[in-house]
């Protein structure tokens, strides 16, 4: 009964929010301009003093910070411990809910769209930020925000790519793998390099997303079919390919 209602609830949640479309458009956060090219620390002050507190920072030079009184979430992007710069982005970013309005706007369809995909995946919230994008914004559409949400959390806890996935898992699964290897960069010492399992089903040619700078071996054969490099196995500049039904694990050296 229980498994019920929650599927029940859902499925209401999707029926209220599938339609979103639109994106969430990052802009500078012109207030806060000052911040730019100044020492971490200190902005880190200053956003406290202005009414910010900070959400999340998941260490890769991405904090996100919201201010209650503004209702405005703002990513900061530091490099090198300085500000490199400081935009506006989705209150969801932030862990807020966005105010209800009846402008339709794309800013409200687009957070509408990131709640969707939390119901279409069955969880409690979405784990990637707007950053974690190619173009830095969410996508509007409720299906392609699950699929791109799918694809960062099998990259990040590094299960294997699954190979009939769309463009938006694909990217998702290469933010994922990217989060990975940042959070782990310590154990580089021991040797610890992520494995990707990547499958030629059908003989069709696929590409799996993967760190390949630098040497790449197959650690682990997972077909009878030969996997042999530069025929039936390679490497491009963000990916391994694999084609005639070779089945196998990759690993960095």
């Amino acid at each position: 009964m229980k498994g019920k209602r929650r599927r029940l609830g859902g499925m209401l949640a999707l029926s209220l929010l599938v339609a979103a479309s639109g994106a969430w458009a990052q802009n500078a956060a012109i207030e806060l301009s000052d911040l730019n090219y100044q020492d971490t620390s200190w902005s880190q002050g200053q956003l406290l003093n202005r009414g910010y507190r900070q959400q999340s920072n998941d260490g890769s030079g991405y904090e996100y910070w919201w201010n209650a009184d503004k209702q405005q979430c703002v990513i900061v992007h530091s490099e090198r411990n300085k500000v490199a710069s400081v935009v506006t982005s989705s209150p969801v970013d932030c862990g807020q809910q966005p105010q209800q309005n009846n402008s339709g706007s794309s800013n409200s369809n687009a957070a509408a769209a990131l709640v969707a995909a939390a119901a279409i995946l069955g969880v409690a919230a979405i784990a990637h930020k707007s950053h974690h994008h190619d173009d830095d914004n969410h996508d509007g559409d409720s299906r392609n925000e699950a699929d791109f949400e799918r694809g960062y959390r099998d990259g990040l806890y590094n299960q294997s790519y699954d190979t009939h996935s769309n463009s938006s898992y694909q990217q998702g699964y290469q933010s994922g793998v990217r989060d990975h290897d940042s959070r782990t960069s310590y154990r580089g010492y021991s040797g610890g390099n992520p494995e990707v399992t990547c499958e030629s089903k059908g003989n069709q040619r696929v590409e799996c997303p993967m760190d390949t700078a630098g040497a790449v071996r197959v650690v682990r054969q997972l077909s009878h079919s030969p996997c042999t490099e530069g025929s039936s196995w390679g490497l491009s500049k963000h990916a391994v390919w694999v084609e005639n039904g070779c089945r196998a694990v990759f690993q960095k050296n």
